[in-house]
């Protein structure tokens, strides 16, 4: 699959220079741009698939190891000689940061708080065709606080 999108964006970004470079016309430079832009948001998501991949596939092998890691060092722990290197080693690794994986679920949990703010919003507009004035403008308010909070969302994850 990555090579195939790899492919892909190179094939968006080369087309694109060749319509720059070889038509006169506003509109097909416009198309051109949009092919560049197009191909760049693709090569973008690449790579963050191929963070999220790269973290899934380090967590499945930990998952995998951990449960012989954890039941030897129980037994040792019930016979009173303490835990293994190995189960401390695999309690570092479960606790490890995943930073891709972090960002893309902060971006769906935004997104699905955006979309609600557009729900208040939609609804304060039916109030103010209603007449209900106060309502309408209550449920702008909290739109925008809904906004401030996606907002909020995404900047936790940065930092």
């Amino acid at each position: 699959m990555e090579c195939k999108v790899s492919d892909l964006v190179k094939r968006g970004h080369d087309q694109a220079a060749e319509l720059k470079s070889s038509c006169g016309a506003v509109d097909v430079r416009d198309v051109a741009q949009l092919i560049s832009d197009l191909a760049t948001q693709l090569d973008v998501q690449l790579v963050r698939s191929n963070a999220l991949a790269a973290e899934y596939a380090r967590l499945s092998d930990i998952a995998k190891g951990g449960a012989f890691v954890m039941q030897k060092a129980l037994m040792k722990y019930e016979f009173g000689v303490g835990m293994t290197m190995q189960a401390e080693d695999f309690i570092r690794d479960v606790r490890s940061k995943t930073p891709a994986t972090d960002a893309f679920l902060a971006e769906v949990r935004a997104q699905g708080v955006e979309r609600y703010a557009a729900q208040l919003k939609s609804e304060a507009e039916l109030a103010d065709e209603a007449g209900w004035d106060g309502a309408a403008k209550f449920l702008i308010s909290e739109s925008e606080k809904v906004l401030a909070f996606a907002a909020q969302i995404r900047q936790e994850v940065a930092k």
